[in-house]
């Protein structure tokens, strides 16, 4: 297997651990149970997970550079985009990784506010990402050639990570308004 084979199936396996990850913390969020065993866990993995992809991605570009055989319609910006969130995903996942301890630090002042938009800026890059990159693991796996199926999984992808930005940026950003700043500050 090339390594950007191997790097497709890491990928994938990113956007698997990405998900339970997702829906875990934003259900936990939404109905107020908070386990952080759990929460470390599928953070760690998917974390672990995201490290070695990108070393692996750093290595083909860098290394390897494979991809002037793969002919992608648009490659030029779509690469771009790719690696401008790659590059934004991996400054901002330290913030992100301690980001409840920082928010209870900062409750009430702007530096609250701005870790708030960081978080925000995060999930966007992340489901930035995931949406420009979805379709090219299948293409890198050989298991998908069709340009016109490409577009429609590139259009489902869209649609679910805007989904999922939406509905985890506002449901955190809520709680952490309500645990932090509002009625439940006292109880933390």
């Amino acid at each position: 297997m090339t390594l950007k084979k191997s790097n497709a199936v890491l990928s994938l396996l990113c956007v698997a651990l990405l998900l339970v990850h997702a829906v875990y913390q934003t259900v936990s969020y939404i109905v107020f149970y908070y386990n952080p065993y759990l929460s470390k866990l599928f953070g760690t993995l998917l974390a672990a997970v995201i490290v070695l992809h990108g070393l692996i991605s750093c290595a083909s570009v860098f290394f390897v550079h494979d991809a002037k055989t793969i002919v992608y319609k648009r490659l030029n910006l779509r690469t771009f985009l790719q690696r401008l969130s790659a590059a934004v995903m991996v400054v901002l996942l330290v913030p992100h990784v301690f980001s409840f301890p920082l928010l209870q630090k900062t409750a009430g002042t702007m530096l609250f506010f701005l870790l708030e938009g960081v978080q925000v800026l995060f999930f966007a890059s992340l489901f930035l990402h995931v949406a420009l990159s979805f379709s090219n693991a299948f293409v890198s796996l050989g298991l998908l050639s069709d340009m016109k199926k490409k577009r429609r999984i590139d259009a489902v992808a869209a649609v679910v990570c805007a989904v999922l930005f939406v509905l985890m940026s506002v449901t955190i950003t809520i709680v952490h308004m309500k645990l932090f700043c509002g009625e439940g500050k006292a109880g933390v």
